[in-house]
């Protein structure tokens, strides 16, 4: 029911500041300053969002398991439930892992914008190349508030667990740290 909320909210600004939207579901609409840039970008000035890539990780396995998990029965659950379960978080995002190996990259594909809506693509992106402002996700909600002028936004995804650092071992941790650099650099984070 929030996603949905938050779907149709999404759509309604997006109408009200004249701007277009391109979607690969209700859920992904999509997010690269460099697709609204060569639009014209409308004078907006691009902001993004930049999680602790060791965290964002996490929540990413959690978050798919539990919705695959939501979902068996339907043909891709079937296939990425097991698929997630056996690798388990460490595996998933080593070589060959379920997050990197491009298994779906044949439906996530948009021929529009040439963009794969995986996770293989670091949070540096979003921006790159753009003269754009970044809030972290720990720390700068409150300053995203302020100079946007809109209220906080509501937690959606609350996935319980742990203190993300109690997942890894050395290895998943440089193997992050070395897939999401520009993220770790971006955003000054460290393990």
């Amino acid at each position: 029911m929030i996603e949905e909320v938050l779907y149709h909210q999404r759509i309604s600004n997006r109408e009200k500041y004249g701007l277009g939207i391109i979607n690969k579901d209700a859920n992904k609409a999509h997010n690269k300053a460099s697709y609204w840039g060569e639009r014209g970008g409308k004078g907006l000035k691009p902001l993004a969002i930049l999680r602790n890539p060791w965290s964002r990780c996490l929540s990413i396995y959690l978050y798919n398991l539990k919705i695959a998990k939501a979902n068996l029965g339907k043909k891709w659950a079937d296939i990425d439930h097991p698929i997630l379960t056996a690798q388990g978080f460490k595996t998933s995002w080593m070589p060959g892992g379920f997050f990197v190996d491009g298994h779906s990259d044949h439906v996530s594909y948009n021929t529009q914008t040439g963009r794969n809506w995986d996770y293989r693509d670091s949070q540096f992106t979003w921006l790159e190349g753009y003269e754009g402002k970044w809030f972290r996700l720990e720390d700068g909600f409150e300053g995203f508030s302020e100079f946007t002028g809109l209220p906080l936004p509501p937690k959606v995804n609350t996935t319980e667990k742990a203190d993300y650092r109690r997942y890894y071992d050395d290895e998943l941790a440089e193997r992050i740290g070395i897939l999401y650099a520009k993220d770790v650099e971006l955003g000054g984070y460290s393990f």
